[in-house]
């Protein structure tokens, strides 16, 4: 049975989904049952650093159906917003689980990527751990074929093997703008960037033991085993961190609490879909703004969202905001906000959400509004008995 997954919470401009191990599996189902293609990330601190300084890796992020903590830091961030994780989901712990999931259900797993030869090796380790693992092909493009972009081979042993589940593991950020970049010809359910994980199930790279896992400091063994390569990522990932988390946590000290009822409103016009929130942007706001995405998919206008109501954001609101956004991407259409004063800027910059809105500039944003008799008479109020088209919204099985 299909239901609705919880939208994702907004952690330093990325859009985590706040899963167990197990309940990303069930997730991931659920999207190979929901036909399109869908993009899953696996997101640590060093793709938050790189989508700072990559806007164009940022958005590819933000579209992503999925995305997973792959970071202890990322989780720890979230408690200090005040909008916990359920726990670190890695690339490599999800590897063997969803060869489990294909053993039961007949999936079939495509490997791309990897050093010579690993993907192979995992794929016969796979199928030992769970027998009746489906791995329908593997492959390893070289560093040459990649950089030459001609990867019709690539595309054409996909094609042949028609996988259920195509996991990729040519490294951040290459993997996730190799998956988008051709996510429309794939045509491939779900596509997941899982970085090293090949190496690591393998074990030509030592993973930390549990206990390291548990505590967050399994960085510190893979520095160990590879000083040269990831002193100076991990160096540059707690600082780009040390820098950035004092304005993250001081946008939300500035945040003024607010406990009386919140609710929203919205106006449709020629122009769009115009939604006016009032009091909190919080998670009990994903319901309503999922029905006015709904709606202005239905009507194809696009939305904007008037913040001058708005007094407090929480992290798990901008996460709602971020998949509204997301899915109205989807259908081609676009998602403005108007109306933010200083403090919701500064939250939006210290956040690392602002490249993610664009603010609308219409003329009615500069003060000619619409005559209040007319709005009154536009404003509808949201009901839930209202009919939409279908949408692609977040499921799972």
């Amino acid at each position: 049975m299909k239901r609705l997954l919880e939208h994702p919470i907004a952690v330093l401009g990325l859009p985590l989904d706040s899963l167990t191990a197990e309940q990303a599996i069930d997730a991931i189902e659920g999207l190979i049952l929901s036909g399109g293609t869908h993009q899953v990330a696996t997101a640590n601190l060093d793709f938050w650093l790189n989508s700072l300084a990559d806007q164009h890796l940022h958005r590819i992020i933000a579209g992503c159906s999925l995305v997973l903590a792959d970071g202890m830091p990322l989780v720890w961030v979230s408690k200090l917003m005040g909008c916990p994780l359920a726990e670190r989901v890695t690339g490599v712990d999800l590897v063997p689980r969803l060869a489990k999931l294909s053993a039961e259900q007949g999936y079939r797993i495509f490997l791309l990527g990897g050093r010579e030869n690993v993907a192979e090796r995992a794929a016969r380790l796979l199928e030992e751990l769970h027998p009746g693992t489906r791995i329908v092909d593997t492959y390893a493009p070289s560093e040459e074929t990649m950089a030459l972009l001609d990867h019709s081979e690539i595309l054409g042993r996909i094609h042949a093997a028609r996988p259920d589940i195509l996991l990729v593991a040519l490294g951040n950020p290459k993997q996730e703008k190799w998956i988008w970049m051709h996510r429309k010809r794939l045509g491939v359910p779900v596509a997941i960037g899982v970085g090293g994980s090949f190496e690591i199930l393998v074990g030509d790279v030592r993973r930390a033991p549990k206990w390291v896992q548990r505590v967050g400091m399994e960085w510190a063994m893979r520095t160990v085993q590879e000083p040269s390569r990831l002193a100076p990522r991990y160096f540059r990932d707690f600082a780009g961190l040390a820098r950035r988390l004092p304005l993250t946590l001081l946008a939300a000290w500035l945040q003024r609490p607010f406990s009386a009822p919140s609710h929203l409103t919205s106006v449709n016009t020629p122009q769009g879909m115009h939604v006016y929130l009032h009091g909190r942007l919080c998670a009990n706001t994903a319901a309503e703004l999922q029905r006015v995405a709904e709606l202005s998919i239905a009507s194809g206008l696009v939305t904007i969202v008037h913040m001058q109501g708005v007094k407090q954001i929480t992290a798990a609101g901008l996460g709602v905001l971020m998949d509204v956004r997301r899915q109205l991407l989807d259908a081609g259409l676009t998602l403005s906000l108007a109306g933010l004063n200083f403090k919701q800027r500064f939250l939006l910059h210290a956040w690392c959400a602002q490249p993610l809105f664009d603010e609308w500039q219409s003329t009615i944003a500069h003060g000619r509004s619409m005559a209040p008799e007319a709005e009154a008479a536009s404003r509808t109020p949201l009901r839930a008995e209202q009919e939409a088209l279908p949408v692609q919204t977040r499921i799972r099985g």
